[in-house]
């Protein structure tokens, strides 16, 4: 008997489709067997891999096909169809399976009972009845529940409404993302609205329960579906101190457009006051960056900060803009600024954020091509804890021209700026700079020899603080030879060949004396001398000295590589003959007779994964001593199974500075890991940073927990107090919470964790 169309006619009859369908009837008398029609049992434990059992997967279809509906036996009462045993409707990715259904062919609607299961990509529901309207392409099942592939949300309710829009409306409802078997938490809602196309979901006068007891009440939450964006209350922070007390922030986030949003975060500190901070992002064809600020009006704890009495008002502003004009033409600005000098210590929340004695604002236009490059730039400083100001440029011009490499290996260029330098009550400068060089190079599969010949021009329009100006003019020329050789060798071991380098390298340096203390330092400084400074044209960063030189550096590097020329060991030695004494020093000091530097070796050493080793020293074998000194070891045998080891040593003229440090991440059990640091200034006797914390993870919960001591003074470049300075320590306690699936009330504990631990990741949420 043919049975009535529920769809533009399209409906076809079971009995016509046996051959067909019998898979279908097997598998649903297989699933019958095994009890899992009324359980959901494939959800009752934390899936491992995407589950797709037959039943609970609609079967593929293209969008618009017309409904085709399945049964055992069919039959008809004018607009009515009855159909009864294993039920199959399906149209566009969705499907019904039932025991009964009663089908109107007139409103073009019908209602399934009994065993009742629907899904399609995203969720599958189990239900004692469903009623589908085909001309609203909306549905209504009752006494329901849930599973959603997405985020494993799963729950009961007792209805469920689908729109035309795939809107889910759940009433009377609770949703947890833990099994059923495992309900760790739980939201039980008056509604809760889950839109797939936003990505985000909503909840209605919602109780939340640990541990089915109530934590606290919701009038109103959105949480996510996906990882879109969406307007709406981020999860807030929670810390305590004993520099700010109890701090609560509660970020709010506006997705403005596509392409720019905000955050704006409220803060409240119960021993400073409330502070506002913002942050927007943009992004258009031509521009690009982020704008923060950060406003404290009233700081209550100011007067008692640091020792001495700071402004009520508190604020810091960070910048990063860049426009394109064309593929030549850009321009950017990059500035960041505080309100006053212990800014990072009350607010930063590390040793290393505390230290931040610098901030730079810098303003440029540029234009760059294969052969020019034009650019003009402004830049000032904001010294923090420093009682001298730095010279601002005010402006820079730089011009550099590049002549194409010939055919015979020869390649120029000339490089040239003006730039002005200003500063109160200090002397001021006009400079004037242009050096054209000339480089041959020529390589070979072993060998490579570069010779290169500049010559600087520099003259100095100064003016000292009485008003008198006085030019200065200084000519030198700069000879430089970088040769090297490569060899290579093949090593035959059990597991493998590895290939072996021996790479020598001499680097001659020659730069004619010329006095130059009558110019002043403006911008520049010596730098460490490390293994970069072996081949260094001049050994002052800037330009204010070029350093006489008659020297030799030679280095010689061994390298073993793996069959796919990863990097497992290398080790490096080098050091710097001198010819003659250096006589160009800064701030008149004596002249330099050493005939020789310190010796440079570098060892970095991972032969296996779970290993690895970085080590740098520099000796006086002259004296007889380390001058510097590091060595890091890296243990991870498994992921997420970390060790760290370092000891750093540094000697200077002034100051001996020695750090030893631990830190790990370590799973103690199932679902338990274990964290911290430990940081110890061998010098002065005092712990710098210390922390230790304890993370509990299941599949659907998580938590950390971290207490944290750290050393919150400014010290100056060589590592000692700034002084007067208490000896002073900050403490907290930080927690994060994470319920996976909709989002995480955390601490700020993500960004100091991952900095402090090297090969760490945060995996809470994920």
């Amino acid at each position: 008997m043919a049975m009535p169309s529920v769809a533009e006619k399209n409906v076809e009859q079971e009995q016509e489709n046996a051959t067909e369908d019998s898979s279908f009837e097997e598998t649903q008398s297989e699933l019958r067997q095994n009890d899992f029609v009324d359980q959901f049992p494939e959800f009752r434990t934390c899936p491992s891999e995407a589950l797709a059992p037959i039943r609970y997967q609609p079967l593929l279809g293209a969008d618009g096909e017309p409904i085709r509906i399945y049964s055992d036996e069919a039959s008809r009462e004018n607009d009515m169809a009855y159909l009864t045993g294993n039920v199959r409707v399906s149209q566009n990715q969705q499907q019904l399976t039932a025991d009964r259904l009663i089908a109107n062919n007139k409103t073009k609607s019908y209602r399934a009972e009994g065993d009742l299961l629907f899904t399609n990509q995203n969720f599958v529901v189990g239900a004692e009845s469903l009623d589908y309207y085909s001309l609203e392409g909306s549905t209504s099942i009752e006494d329901t529940r849930f599973h959603l592939y997405s985020n494993n949300g799963n729950g009961r309710a007792e209805n469920i409404r689908v729109d035309n829009k795939q809107v889910l409306t759940l009433s009377n409802t609770d949703f947890s993302t833990c099994p059923e078997d495992q309900k760790s938490w739980v939201f039980e809602s008056d509604e809760i609205v889950i839109d797939r196309d936003s990505g985000w979901g909503k909840a209605y006068n919602s109780v939340v329960k640990i541990a089915d007891i109530p934590v606290f009440y919701l009038p109103y939450i959105t949480f996510p579906v996906d990882d879109r964006r969406k307007t709406g209350l981020l999860p807030p922070s929670f810390s305590n101190s004993n520099r700010n007390g109890r701090d609560i922030s509660a970020p709010y986030y506006v997705n403005l457009a596509p392409n720019y949003d905000l955050t704006l975060t409220p803060r409240y500190m119960t021993s400073r006051g409330s502070m506002l901070g913002t942050e927007f992002r943009y992004l258009t064809p031509q521009n690009y960056g982020e704008i923060f600020f950060e406003y404290l009006p009233n700081d209550k704890a100011a007067a008692t900060s640091n020792g001495e009495t700071l402004p009520d008002k508190r604020w810091q502003y960070d910048l990063d803009h860049t426009t394109r004009f064309t593929d030549n033409w850009s321009s950017g600005i990059a500035a960041r600024k505080v309100s006053d000098d212990g800014y990072f210590q009350d607010f930063g929340g590390s040793i290393e954020d505390s230290n931040q004695d610098i901030l730079s604002q810098n303003l440029y236009v540029q234009y760059l091509s294969q052969d020019w490059l034009m650019r003009t730039e402004y830049q000032d400083w904001q010294l923090l804890n420093s009682p001298v100001e730095r010279y601002t440029i005010a402006p820079r011009v730089q011009l550099t021209r590049f002549f194409e490499p010939s055919d015979n290996g020869f390649e120029a260029k000339v490089n040239s700026e003006i730039t002005r330098f200003d500063k109160d009550n200090a002397v001021t400068a006009e400079r004037y700079h242009v050096e054209p060089s000339v480089a041959w190079s020529h390589e070979t599969l072993y060998s490579f020899f570069r010779p290169e010949l500049s010559f600087a021009y520099t003259q100095y329009e100064q003016t000292d603080i009485s008003g008198n100006d006085q030019t200065i003019d200084r000519s030198l020329p700069t000879l430089s030879i970088d040769t090297g050789l490569f060899f290579e060798r093949t090593l035959n071991f059990d597991d493998g060949d590895m290939t072996q380098t021996l790479e020598p390298r001499l680097f001659y340096l020659y730069t004619p004396y010329e006095e130059q203390q009558n110019i002043a330092f403006y911008d520049t400084s010596l730098p460490t001398f490390n293994f970069t400074q072996l081949f260094s044209r001049n050994r002052f960063s800037g330009i204010d000295r070029i350093g006489d030189a008659n020297q030799v550096s030679g280095a010689i590097t061994s390298r073993f590589l793996d069959e796919q020329g990863r990097e497992k060991a290398s080790v490096s030695i080098g050091r710097t003959v001198y010819l003659k004494d250096r006589k160009v020093t800064m701030l008149n000091l004596p002249v330099e007779t050493d005939k020789q530097s310190g010796l440079l070796a570098e060892v970095n050493w991972r032969w296996t994964d779970s290993i690895e080793v970085k080590s740098a020293i520099e000796w006086d074998d002259q004296n007889n001593e380390t001058t510097h000194g590091l060595v890091n070891l890296h243990y991870e045998p498994e992921e997420n199974h970390i060790l760290n080891l370092g000891h750093r040593y540094r000697k200077t003229v002034n100051r001996t500075q020695e750090e030893a440090e631990l830190a790990f991440a370590w799973p103690m059990a199932q679902d338990w890991r274990l964290l911290g640091r430990y940081n110890q200034d061998l010098t002065e006797n005092r712990t710098n940073d210390s922390f230790l914390g304890l993370e509990y993870e299941s599949c659907c919960w998580a938590v950390r927990v971290v207490a944290r001591r750290y050393i919150n003074i400014q010290l100056d470049s060589q590592g000692a107090l700034v002084p007067d300075q208490r000896d002073e320590h900050s403490s907290g306690v930080y927690v994060q919470f994470v319920l996976k699936g909709i989002g995480s009330l955390q601490g700020s504990t993500t960004k100091f964790l991952e900095d402090s631990i090297y090969g760490y990741e945060d995996l809470l949420g994920k």
